[in-house]
């Protein structure tokens, strides 16, 4: 029998994924032995408000990889969004499975179909640049405020009263049982989501071929077509993952249709663009994306950003 350690961060969303995982390997073989490693990352310690003022890369991944590296664990399951573009040495991505809802959920504490409907000065939380640029685009009006911690704590200060509302991805609600708490689904083409948001990374060693070949029944080509698209457009924009960068991409009628966007933080420099393109052509599709938001302004968004990054 084969023995496999899935490593992962242990907050309850992250178990919740490797339990998606887990259960579907077992599916595929009787002869094998699953176990959960629970890993503690940077970004589970950091308690800093803003993770878009740190310079690290895998804030949330880099210690799990490093126990699938150093023979901890066989294999690990990240949120996608949260994985560098940039390949791991020695660690291959077997498997993204079929994702999960992609968009954004606004979550209110009192009644509110839309971001349209929340009270005037209404105080949303969220730490994601891409969040507070196209919040801010929509309403100037509204006080966007740092929120750290797991999706039930989020949760917990909009009904508790901390902030008026907070941006969630619709999945993590989905996996914890908390669909209910969604005020309004953000649709994706609009208020454009995180590239890789919904999804999940397996990763297992490269030397390891039995596993690989195991964990690659669970691959979903569509999924990974769309999804490497997006992730793509982040790593030709070269911008590391904590810009105001929204990419969103999905099959319809045998093509792709890509949207993406890059604003500065207050929402007023705004650049949006889409494309469409055969399935064949989906790596060149995201790379000229990717050229069009930096030359139409999103290379001097960057540049701002990271001459203020310090005093954010």
């Amino acid at each position: 029998m084969r023995r496999i350690r899935i490593a992962s961060r242990a907050s309850k969303l992250a178990l919740a994924q490797v339990n998606i995982v887990k259960e579907a390997l077992e599916k595929l073989s009787d002869d094998i032995e699953i176990s959960i490693v629970e890993i503690s990352t940077k970004g589970d310690r950091d308690k800093s408000n803003f993770l878009y003022k740190s310079e690290s890369i895998g804030f949330f991944t880099s210690e799990v990889e490093k126990a699938v590296s150093d023979g901890r664990a066989d294999l690990a399951v990240h949120s996608l969004k949260d994985l560098p573009t940039a390949e791991t040495t020695g660690l291959v991505v077997a498997a993204i499975p079929k994702r999960e809802a992609v968009a954004d959920a606004l979550v209110a504490s009192g009644p509110a179909a839309s971001i349209k409907d929340l009270p005037a000065g209404a105080t949303v939380g969220t730490s994601s640049l891409r969040r507070i640029a196209q919040l801010c685009r929509l309403r100037k009006d509204l006080k966007c405020v740092p929120l750290r911690g797991n999706v039930e704590t989020r949760v917990r200060k909009v009904t508790e009263g901390e902030v008026n509302a907070a941006i969630v991805a619709c999945a993590g609600l989905n996996r914890l049982g908390l669909a209910d708490k969604i005020s309004a689904v953000l649709a994706p083409e609009q208020f454009i989501t995180a590239p890789g948001q919904g999804a999940l990374a397996v990763q297992v060693r490269e030397e390891d071929t039995e596993l690989i070949d195991l964990a690659r029944q669970l691959d979903d080509k569509p999924t990974r077509i769309a999804t490497e698209a997006e992730r793509l457009v982040l790593a030709s924009i070269q911008g590391g993952c904590s810009i105001p960068l929204g990419v969103y991409a999905r099959i319809a009628e045998g093509q792709l249709e890509i949207d993406a966007m890059i604003a500065d933080i207050k929402g007023e420099k705004y650049v949006r663009r889409s494309k469409t393109t055969c399935l064949e052509a989906a790596k060149s599709c995201a790379r000229e994306l990717a050229n069009e938001l930096l030359e139409a302004g999103g290379r001097e968004i960057l540049q701002q950003l990271r001459g203020r990054r310090n005093d954010l």
